[in-house]
């Protein structure tokens, strides 16, 4: 609650819709014992309330004081859906993890109207641009066109770097030595690139792909090596795993991001008897190209 009494109305019907959830918890936990109970059909509220339009544009509702005249009604009315209703008109939990507008330097006034246009990172920032383009966007949301392309430029997806997992642990052995001596681990480390070249053990079971934007509104970016889509094992914003084929082959490794650029790097797989090099520091491998 403001000082002036007024409420935001998603505070308002969040907190009744967390009230009704317990209701909701409640019933499961009584038909344990009880199979057959009763629950709320449709749920109905008229609000006596006035309409305020803050400072940031959000909608705010005060309630009416006694002998108040000019009070609007408000009817809110609550009812039932499913998760799978949820699913189809909601956006995924995985475009949430995209940027914020403040994070790609949007002002708080250039943020409320692109909000106003369903816009709420830089994800779906990017999606609207590529389908209706940043000179309509711009229009459409009052913004100068110079600093939405500067946000979309900060928003834009890339990959920064690309690292293996460790191949699987090689079983430990025995020196024959007597008295037998300390047990010991082969060890491996990422062996330097040159240019775009990815040099990997056959062994190595998945590549982590960093950088940022790897999530888009239809999904994590793709990879193909040697034109074969590779398995996607964990996406995140800054970071994509993807499964290498047991029986792995050199080749072209294409990563297609969200908004339709390409990076492409040379797969190259070390021989199983190859020697491990000695870790050199800061070891990692930069994108090749950039195709649009």
């Amino acid at each position: 609650m403001s000082g002036a009494g007024s409420f935001l109305v998603e505070d308002f019907i969040n907190s009744i819709t967390v009230q009704l959830d317990k209701v909701q918890d409640a019933l499961r936990l009584k038909s344990v014992n009880r199979p057959l109970t009763y629950a709320l059909r449709d749920f109905s509220l008229d609000l006596q309330v006035f309409v305020e339009l803050d400072p940031q544009g959000n909608v705010r509702f005060r309630n009416s004081a006694p002998n108040e005249s000019g009070a609007s009604t408000v009817k809110l009315g609550f009812t039932t859906i499913t998760k799978p209703m949820i699913d189809e008109n909601t956006i995924s939990l995985a475009v949430t993890r995209s940027p914020s507008l403040d994070e790609i330097g949007l002002a708080p006034e250039e943020k409320r109207k692109l909000e106003q246009l369903g816009v709420h990172n830089a994800a779906q920032l990017q999606n609207l641009s590529s389908t209706t383009g940043t000179g309509t966007v711009a229009r459409l949301a009052d913004l100068r066109i110079d600093r939405l392309r500067q946000a979309l430029d900060l928003g834009r997806p890339q990959v920064r770097r690309v690292t293996p997992a460790a191949p699987p642990p090689t079983p430990s052995f025995n020196p024959p030595v007597n008295p037998p001596g300390p047990s010991f681990t082969p060890t491996w480390t990422p062996t330097p690139s040159t240019g775009s070249i990815l040099r990997v053990p056959a062994d190595t079971p998945h590549l982590n792909l960093h950088g940022s934007g790897l999530i888009g509104v239809n999904g994590p970016a793709t990879v193909r090596l040697n034109r074969e889509p590779l398995a996607v094992l964990q996406a995140d914003d800054d970071r994509l795993v993807v499964s290498l084929p047991e029986e792995l082959r050199s080749g072209a490794l294409e990563v297609t991001l969200p908004d339709g650029a390409q990076t492409v790097y040379h797969l190259e797989v070390e021989p199983r008897n190859h020697q491990p090099h000695a870790s050199v520091p800061g070891d990692r491998w930069e994108p090749a190209e950039r195709k649009m």
